[in-house]
């Protein structure tokens, strides 16, 4: 059977939602390379149909971006292999801040002493490390969590809202958290996320869940939200309410030129900036409750 390739054109700011989509839609994996995002499909229907699904999801976008240029798609005929699997080659070992490494399931990785392993297999949810957004929430979870902060902030509990294939949940699992959520309304992102956490073997301290936020009646010591910046300022009343009076508060997700209008969604429910960090044009920001005179 032959292959095609969709090579898409985005962003930085909408590369995650157009990868979801074409992962939704093809049931693989996709690339992303720069600004272009590229998926593998057979030849024929499967591609007409999935450039179609892509023309209407890209006009959706166009009406909450109005600023979003017109769709750019190359289309390239690929040699007759297997491209199903093929995609699976982009991804190595990686290694983010100072202990952590991400490997996919299916490369060997040798590690060295005091490195926390996570294994994830991204399947057809997103998330492998190596968006800016989700290796700056990896730095942060080893900062907090480290022995020196553990020291002030014993049994940590964990939020990951909108968890994806689960890879901050087993980070803050595998980095001494005492139990941690997984929230996510994709139930595929829930599968994988659910399969990854028995991978690495922390299924007795995380759970995932598809409990709506505003449902959710616990507190967190630490609540983690890896979205984008529209998302984040939407839900800031329903993620405070689920930080823990001392708490921390780690938003991702978020343009550079976005930041200033999130951190004040969350000064209106007395949250303070602590410390925030860049990659590239993406910030994440560490925030904490203001104390109360």
């Amino acid at each position: 059977m032959k292959w095609v390739s969709l090579s898409v054109w985005c962003p930085p700011a909408l590369q995650e939602a157009v990868a979801n989509f074409l992962v939704e839609q093809t049931k693989r994996g996709v690339q992303l390379e720069g600004e272009w995002v590229t998926a593998y499909c057979h030849e024929g229907q499967e591609a007409q149909v999935c450039l179609q699904q892509l023309t209407h999801y890209y006009r959706d976008l166009q009406q909450l971006y109005p600023n979003l240029p017109e769709l750019r798609v190359a289309q390239k005929d690929l040699p007759g292999e297997d491209w199903s699997e093929t995609w699976k080659s982009f991804f190595k070992p990686l290694i983010v801040g100072k202990n952590i490494v991400v490997k996919p399931t299916w490369e060997p990785y040798e590690p060295k002493p005091g490195q926390v392993i996570i294994e994830i297999d991204p399947g057809r949810a997103f998330g492998t490390g190596k968006h800016p957004s989700t290796a700056l929430c990896l730095e942060i979870l080893e900062l907090i969590l480290s022995e020196s902060s553990r020291e002030k902030m014993d049994s940590v509990s964990v939020l990951d809202v909108g968890t994806g294939s689960g890879i901050l949940g087993i980070a803050a699992a595998r980095l001494g958290a005492r139990r941690v959520l997984g929230l996510d309304l994709d139930p595929e992102a829930l599968k994988v996320a659910e399969e990854n956490l028995l991978r690495n073997g922390v299924e007795g301290i995380m759970s995932v869940s598809s409990i709506p936020l505003h449902r959710l009646g616990e507190t967190y010591d630490l609540v983690i939200a890896n979205l984008t910046a529209p998302v984040i300022t939407q839900m800031a009343a329903n993620l405070s309410r689920c930080v823990s009076p001392e708490g921390w508060l780690v938003l991702s997700g978020i343009l550079n030129e976005q930041m200033e209008e999130v951190v004040k969604s969350f000064q209106a429910h007395y949250f303070k900036e602590v410390d925030s960090w860049t990659m590239e044009e993406w910030r994440a920001i560490l925030l904490r409750r203001k104390e109360l005179a």
